[in-house]
């Protein structure tokens, strides 16, 4: 008697915790205006449209007065989106093709990751929202 009813607790139990209803955090709205944060850039700004996964993205910069302006195409997994970029206003010795690989912050404020460029070099990249 004692082991049918700790096997009918046992499995009522485990029951219980798979008809749970898994939260979802609510997914951050990427869309719109962001600050390209990284040191000596200028008159910095990135457009980003997220639309159902399907991110575009543009980009323009100056540095040192010259202007810097490259757009892509890629997709969004949860709080991380990957995009291409091909560069249609080049800077002397910058490459001309990259990927961006960057992850949304818990706040929602930020996009920090990493970019390797078509001449095999990768760093840092982050934007802050500005709308």
């Amino acid at each position: 008697m004692k082991t049918r009813l700790f096997l009918l607790l046992f499995i009522s139990f485990l029951n219980f915790g798979y008809s749970q209803k898994k939260a979802t955090a609510p997914k951050i709205d990427i869309n719109g205006i962001w600050e390209d944060i990284n040191s000596g850039v200028q008159n910095a700004v990135a457009i980003i449209s997220d639309q159902n996964g399907k991110i575009i993205f543009s980009h323009y910069l100056e540095w040192k007065g010259q202007k810097f302006v490259e757009s892509g195409t890629g997709k969004r997994t949860g709080n991380t989106i990957t995009y291409t970029v091909n560069v249609t206003l080049p800077i002397e010795g910058w490459a001309t093709a990259g990927t961006h690989t960057l992850v949304l912050s818990e706040d929602g404020h930020t996009l920090e990751g990493t970019f390797k460029d078509n001449k095999d070099r990768s760093g840092p990249i982050a934007f802050r929202r500005v709308r």
